[in-house]
């Protein structure tokens, strides 16, 4: 991961204005939340996970931010249905995707290992719509900290491949335990 290009990927806002991505980490640490595209049902599912966990992880003293790539409106759109007490933000050009290395293909987005996460979403009750975004892009996971450390991270390798909440929750513990400017 490249955490230099991250700290200064800027991506847009709902509105379309400029925000430069470190800027959510800058105090306090982050869940930052790459979605595949903001029409996605594996993403929808991966919402729910985390606003769940939202308590817990604002207990933690962490902010979250969830990430697509289609435009701004369509930025608003999810931040309104799916995730209305939440930071949205938007990457059409990828520049925070590609520097977290997130993958991108047919067979991720596709192929078999992503069918098995498609009925688990479908049961937990997503649904798909229109392709708002790349569709083919798959996402991540990263907790970052000030001064731009990396306090866990999880690249999703295909469709569905969410990071899972208790890792997230774990990092974020051993962050506080750390002494100061560990």
């Amino acid at each position: 991961m490249d955490t230099r290009a991250l700290g200064a990927a800027t991506v847009l806002d709902p509105e379309g204005e400029p925000v430069q991505l470190a800027d959510e980490w800058a105090d306090r640490p982050a869940v930052i939340v790459w979605l595949r595209h903001f029409g996605c049902v594996f993403c929808r599912e991966q919402v729910a996970e985390i606003r769940a966990a939202r308590g817990d992880i604002e207990s933690r003293g962490a902010g979250i931010v969830f990430v697509g790539n289609g435009t701004a409106r369509a930025a608003g759109w999810f931040q309104k249905r799916f995730a209305p007490d939440s930071t949205v933000l938007t990457d059409p050009d990828l520049v925070s995707y590609k520097a977290i290395g997130a993958r991108s293909g047919l067979a991720s987005t596709l192929g078999p290992a992503a069918w098995g996460a498609g009925i688990r979403a479908f049961r937990s009750g997503a649904r798909q719509t229109t392709t708002k975004g790349h569709p083919y892009q798959q996402g991540g996971l990263v907790v970052m900290a000030p001064g731009n450390k990396v306090l866990y991270q999880h690249i999703s390798r295909v469709a569905g491949d969410h990071a899972p909440v208790a890792d997230v929750l774990a990092a974020l513990e051993a962050a506080r335990t750390l002494p100061v400017g560990a």
